[in-house]
């Protein structure tokens, strides 16, 4: 089995398994949670309904990677050749998901630590049209795809440099594939700025968010104990499980986003003096990237305690229920089977 076979797999089992448990946090969210604050469960049903999309997303995406010295190419396993320049977009549209993602999560933190401190700021934060808060990571994810899109187009020189590493690993022709390639050196060693653009865009914008989580996330860390005073106990057990989610909702982009892109983004920027000959077939990291959005959903379910009482009852009435149906099932065709029949004492209980 190749990379591409391991790749299209994950995916689609990946878009399974995250459209069952995020589909079932937005269910669960919107008709039983009643102690989570109404802008926080916006926000929960919103992170797990891009969970879903960025999932699917990748379905039309089809991304894949492959690093060779000094550059990389991304691009889409989807090859048909009427839909090129469609599938170069989709694919500039995926990567965006991951400042998307990320921009996100800081506004949460933020949100949350606001919430924490309490006073007219987070009146004013739960005043704002959610439209707001929602849009802004579109913005950023808007940013990012637009700077893979116009700094990283193909040119022939890239091609060139690649073609015969793409025909010897893939055996493709490079220009029928849907591709973008950041090769910061020209074969001089002199910078390419137009690349150059694309890794400080990406640096910036996920280095700006990374920022705000960090700092958001130590101010509540060290001011929770004294803040917390102020909130009932219940409210108290609620901010601290909130806080934990919030840790894993951070490391999961972490895990599963940043790190497995971290390979793939910095080969290309290592010095051609340096003669560090790189040829990696890369795209099969993205497998890791499908394990995120069910991750992040399963995770927040089992730290917030509402969800797992929920969970708990839902799970012992559907017990009941089949138990029932049962019962009718014997009464109905075999009452005879009802005396002293263990399911009738059951049932009974």
């Amino acid at each position: 089995m190749n990379y591409f076979e391991i790749s299209n797999i994950s995916t689609d089992i990946g878009f399974g398994v995250c459209l069952f448990f995020n589909s079932y946090l937005i269910y669960l969210t919107v008709f039983y949670i009643k102690h989570v604050f109404r802008t926080y469960k916006q926000m929960v049903i919103y992170f797990a309904a891009t969970g879903i999309f960025f999932s699917a997303f990748e379905l039309v995406a089809r991304p894949f990677a492959h690093n060779y010295t000094g550059a990389l190419m991304f691009f889409s396993l989807n090859t048909d050749q009427h839909f090129l320049n469609l599938s170069q977009l989709a694919i500039a549209i995926w990567s965006g998901f991951f400042t998307s993602i990320i921009s996100f999560i800081s506004i949460q933190f933020f949100y949350r630590c606001l919430c924490l401190f309490g006073g007219e700021a987070a009146r004013k934060f739960d005043r704002l049209p959610s439209i707001i808060w929602m849009g802004y990571p579109l913005v950023i994810a808007s940013m990012y795809a637009a700077s893979v899109y116009f700094f990283c187009q193909p040119d022939e020189d890239s091609d060139e440099y690649l073609r015969k590493e793409i025909l010897r690993n893939y055996n493709m022709d490079i220009k029928t594939i849907p591709r973008f390639i950041m090769r910061p050196y020209d074969i001089n060693g002199f910078l390419r700025w137009r690349n150059i653009g694309y890794f400080a865009t990406g640096l910036f914008l996920i280095g700006f968010h990374y920022f705000v989580i960090i700092y958001c996330g130590l101010i509540m860390h060290f001011n929770m104990k004294h803040e917390l005073e102020k909130f009932s106990i219940p409210q108290r057990r609620i901010q601290r499980q909130i806080f934990k989610a919030l840790i894993l909702q951070c490391m999961g982009p972490t895990l599963f986003l940043i790190l497995p892109a971290v390979p793939l983004l910095m080969s290309p920027l290592i010095p051609p003096s340096l003669h560090i000959q790189i040829s990696w077939q890369t795209g099969w990291l993205y497998s890791l990237i499908q394990i995120f959005p069910p991750f992040d959903s399963i995770a927040f379910m089992v730290v917030v305690v509402e969800y797992r009482r929920v969970i708990k009852s839902e799970f012992h009435h559907k017990i009941h229920y089949n138990y029932q149906e049962d019962f009718r099932q014997v009464l109905t065709w075999h009452p005879e089977k009802l005396i002293d029949s263990p399911l009738r004492h059951r049932i009974g209980k």
